[in-house]
């Protein structure tokens, strides 16, 4: 199966998490330290399911360069939840779409000269994605929008993701997949501990009421952002470096799936379809819409 196909996949289960992270930051758990702290240790107790398929442990370089992958990972989900809580999701969303594979392009452009370059037709369906990925994601576009100082965390997210999808291909290019996402797992719990460190967010967690029914749909959430993830990570595994960026231009194709999941949900949740395709907004998604499946077409065919 090619990363095209693999990718799209990946993104129809991380819309799913989509669904699941609004219900954690705006209800049950509205602290983004004590979400993502659950969120790696998740990760830390998957870790060991890999192990009995058989992990190696390479060279000490690799190891660090594994458990950073994990680590800069996990503070990438810090700052996304960051974002989510402390600014409009119209204008997160939007701008880490945005900027996640513009800085994921420079990466792998300045440091992977050698690899080869997009063409006309990958670079004009990475634009095609790009704007696609914006358009379906914004509700609002006013003066303030621009402002970097109210986008910082959302913009230093997009860069860690970047950092991350960056870092991970050059593991990959170094171990087998099994191992490079055994010690991205391990790294996101390594980091998950490291939050404890600091004595505010230990009295966070520990002030935290989990009850049955949270823990179970956080799990719930936690198994399709699992799936997603994976699948997300083997597609990078595939795709050659030069690949990577288009890849992340692709994140269009989650907010596709979010809509989609919207209008099945619109009956018992009617407020979420107001929210997502009030007033003018449906024709805007409609033409990022068109725009995401240009781009798709077009690496479909190449």
């Amino acid at each position: 199966m090619s990363w095209l196909l693999i990718t799209i996949l990946a993104y129809f289960f991380l819309a799913v998490v989509s669904l699941f992270d609004r219900y954690f930051l705006i209800g049950s758990i509205p602290n983004p330290r004590v979400y993502t702290f659950y969120v790696g240790i998740v990760w830390f107790f998957l870790c060991f399911i890999f192990i009995p398929f058989g992990i190696s442990f390479p060279t000490i370089d690799i190891i660090v360069l594994g458990l950073s992958v994990g680590l800069i990972r996990i503070f990438a989900i810090l700052f996304l939840a960051k974002s989510l809580f402390r600014e409009e999701v119209s204008r997160v969303v939007p701008a880490i779409g945005g900027f996640l594979p513009i800085f994921s392009f420079l990466l792998f452009f300045i440091f992977f000269p050698e690899s080869g370059l997009l063409n006309l037709l990958q670079i004009a369906a990475f634009i095609l994605l790009v704007c696609g990925s914006v358009l379906i994601s914004i509700k609002k576009f006013d003066k303030g929008f621009l402002n970097f100082k109210d986008l910082r965390y959302p913009i230093l997210s997009a860069f860690l993701f970047a950092l991350n999808f960056f870092l991970i291909k050059n593991l990959f290019l170094r171990v087998s997949f099994l191992d490079g996402f055994f010690f991205l797992l391990l790294g996101g719990g390594l980091g998950a501990v490291i939050f404890l460190i600091f004595k505010e967010v230990r009295k966070d967690v520990f002030a935290q009421k989990i009850t049955t029914k949270i823990s179970g749909i956080f799990l719930a959430g936690q198994i399709f952002g699992g799936l997603g993830v994976l699948l997300q990570n083997y597609a990078v595994f595939l795709a050659m470096p030069y690949q990577v960026p288009l890849i992340n231009a692709l994140e269009g194709a989650r907010y596709v799936f979010l809509l989609f999941f919207v209008f099945l949900l619109a009956k018992k949740f009617p407020q979420l379809l107001k929210e997502e395709i009030g007033g003018k907004i449906i024709f805007q998604k409609i033409f990022a819409i068109l725009f995401i499946g240009a781009g798709l077409a077009i690496l479909a065919i190449k």
